[in-house]
């Protein structure tokens, strides 16, 4: 399945990102390299160049100019549109610690001030996650709704219905959705519980227990922003490759 699941997501890149001439190292084996950094939280100096997978140090410059290019966001976007998709979209995010600081962390409200990370995740009625952010943990969630609400209306056929929590609930925000004809289902700031939402939002919440599955990702050691955002979007890239392989 891992190979399949590799193959997959080459391709994409290859198709996304073609270059001329040959190639230094197998699009398939810096994949194969990302997915093992990714579960196992191999260290950079760790991964040894192998026939089957590529170099830490060749695994960061990819990375790197990936995220200069924007490859991951598009290769997310492809994989999501050929899914058969559900219509509602869900929102929610999780904070991680980070244990040496760097870019993209803050004092973390919710682990006494300790520096943290923050993931936003938008996941279809399903649990498929179709766009992602991250943030430091002292981010306010309100704050990254209208990115992950029009990263979604990008790549979904359609929104029918927005579920989240308090934490996404503002005026504007409402009125954004309902201008795309989607209704929102957000739980009102002041309003006592038992609102029924976590009947619906179950899938992010799941999504984001097999995101932190990823040691890379459950416990952030990295400085770079960059990194963290390319796995966090690599993870998610996974989970929708994942969903193909099972369909077809």
């Amino acid at each position: 399945m891992d190979f399949r699941l590799c193959q997959l997501i080459a391709t994409v890149i290859e198709a996304c990102s073609p270059q001329p001439g040959r190639q230094p190292t197998k699009t398939i084996r810096v994949v194969a390299t990302l997915r093992r950094f990714l579960r196992e939280g191999t260290p950079w100096r760790s991964l040894v160049a192998t026939k089957d997978q590529a170099s830490g140090s060749t695994l960061r410059r990819c990375l790197a100019r990936w995220a200069v290019t924007g490859l991951l966001p598009k290769v997310h976007a492809l994989l999501v549109g050929l899914l058969r998709g559900h219509p509602d979209l869900i929102l929610d995010a999780c904070s991680v610690r980070a244990k040496r600081g760097g870019d993209l962390t803050g004092p973390n409200p919710t682990d006494r001030a300790k520096r943290g990370t923050k993931y936003h995740v938008a996941v279809e009625g399903d649990g498929v996650p179709v766009a992602c952010a991250t943030t430091a943990a002292n981010v306010n969630d309100t704050l990254l709704v209208e990115r992950l609400f029009l990263a979604a209306f990008a790549v979904m056929a359609r929104v029918r219905t927005v579920f989240a929590d308090e934490g996404y609930d503002a005026q504007h925000h409402r009125d954004l959705r309902r201008q795309f004809g989607a209704e929102p289902q957000t739980h009102r700031r002041g309003r006592p519980g038992g609102s029924g939402l976590g009947k619906r939002r179950w899938p992010v919440e799941r999504s984001n227990a097999w995101i932190l599955e990823n040691r890379r990702l459950a416990l952030r050691y990295g400085r770079l922003g960059f990194v963290i955002q390319a796995l966090l979007q690599a993870a998610c890239i996974f989970l929708v490759a994942g969903r193909l392989a099972r369909e077809f």
